[in-house]
């Protein structure tokens, strides 16, 4: 009988295995932090764009990180291995989505359960989209325990740069037919160089009126608004146009958004008459130099002799002057001829403190 019982617990060992026998279970998980960018030394980011995702957790509500088209982008490694193990000196892998190596992250700091990589800088794909880059520990022995290779992967919404457009120095008032100019620039959000950036701009009937290509040097005063000076002819109806430029072009060597801006070219008459305007203070008699001169739809402003001239067709005008610290000044005036008109402004004192408290 006891011998029968022996063979019996010898086929139940055998059956179900001896957990005396089991090898040791070993395992690592490896997460990633993504962060846009090159971090700067001593600053931490308030809230980096940062997901995590274990390797056999399948987790799929870690949203993925976003940067520009052929931007930095940081990566930290973290591993945690059960047993717990300091694997400084290891490596941990990039690999891109076609399989190839981007790049290694060296294993350098263990705190006493889990291990860290350095920063590794590395440049994101210039085509836009999702892309699933993994991280890869290889499988390694420590301690005589086999850690088999771990693979996690991690996403990048790739995104075109995108860009901003400002136009000026846009006279308020053109003669029909007659040529003038404006600036135009093209702003990107990672502030790149336009190489060979070019624009385009139509009327309100979509008519090509002009292009060109930006720039190399930056508006002075300004990190990255790059710009052109556009002639082009005001069009021959008078009145109010409505004009757009769109840049850049498809033809940037990284993707960036084309956008448009819309800006308004006025055409007027040929003028007849002169209004010559003289600005001055009235207490003091002094000239007023920069007061603004509105005559719809010109406007000038008075040099240093308080002095300014604008040329319009015949017809009633509004006139208006305005000092930077007086009261505006109005006059209507018939002009069939050319016509003087002497401002006297008033200094704007404002309330006094018994009004305010009135």
């Amino acid at each position: 009988m006891a011998a029968q019982d022996s063979e019996r617990d010898a086929d139940f060992r055998e059956d179900s295995g001896d957990t005396e026998e089991l090898e040791p279970q070993a395992a690592c998980i490896v997460t990633v932090d993504v962060t846009p960018g090159r971090i700067t030394p001593f600053t931490e980011p308030a809230e980096p764009e940062t997901q995590e995702l274990e390797a056999d957790s399948g987790d799929e509500d870690a949203g993925p990180a976003e940067v520009d088209a052929g931007a930095e982008l940081t990566l930290i490694g973290i591993v945690e291995c059960l047993p717990v193990r300091d694997l400084t000196q290891l490596s941990l892998l990039i690999q891109n989505e076609g399989g190839s190596l981007v790049g290694e992250a060296e294993i350098s700091d263990f705190d006493g359960e889990i291990n860290f990589t350095d920063e590794l800088v590395l440049t994101a794909p210039l085509e836009p989209g999702e892309h699933t880059w993994l991280a890869v520990l290889p499988a390694h022995t420590a301690d005589g325990i086999d850690y088999a290779e771990v693979t996690t992967p991690f996403r990048l919404v790739v995104k075109a740069h995108a860009t901003s457009i400002l136009v000026w120095d846009v006279p308020t008032a053109i003669v029909a037919g007659e040529t003038f100019r404006f600036t135009l620039g093209v702003k990107c959000s990672s502030q790149c160089g336009p190489t060979g950036w070019t624009f385009a701009v139509s009327n309100e009937h979509g008519d090509a009126i002009a292009t060109g290509t930006l720039g190399d040097e930056p508006w002075p005063g300004t990190a990255a608004l790059y710009y052109a000076q556009v002639e082009a002819s005001a069009p021959a109806a008078e009145g109010l146009h409505d004009w757009t430029v769109t840049a850049p072009g498809a033809d940037t060597d990284i993707p960036h958004e084309q956008q448009t801006a819309r800006f308004g070219v006025r055409s007027v008459r040929q003028p007849e008459c002169v209004i010559s305007v003289e600005a001055i203070d009235k207490a003091t008699q002094a000239p007023i130099k920069g007061a603004k001169v509105v005559v719809h739809p010109y406007r000038v402003f008075t040099d240093a002799d308080g002095h300014a001239e604008v040329r319009v067709p015949k017809g009633t005008y509004r006139i208006f002057v305005s000092g930077p610290r007086h009261v505006p000044y109005r006059a209507d005036s018939q002009v069939a001829a050319d016509t003087s008109i002497r401002a006297e402004l008033t200094v704007d004192r404002g309330p006094t403190a018994a009004e305010l408290w009135a």
